[in-house]
């Protein structure tokens, strides 16, 4: 695993129309996805994790 890079998320606004906010919060968890997985080998991020038994 590689140290991941100093990147930031931007807060989606709070006072928006539907189509903005829309796109705010996509953007907003694809650079959450985007900053959990970066640095992960391609066999890391291939690799299927076993369901929990978690509620």
């Amino acid at each position: 695993m590689t140290t991941p890079s100093s990147t930031t998320r931007t807060d989606p606004p709070l006072a928006a129309d539907e189509a903005t906010t829309l796109v705010a919060f996509l953007d907003y968890h694809r650079d959450t996805l985007r900053l959990k997985t970066e640095g992960l080998t391609a066999e890391q991020l291939g690799r299927r994790l076993p369901p929990s038994t978690l509620t």
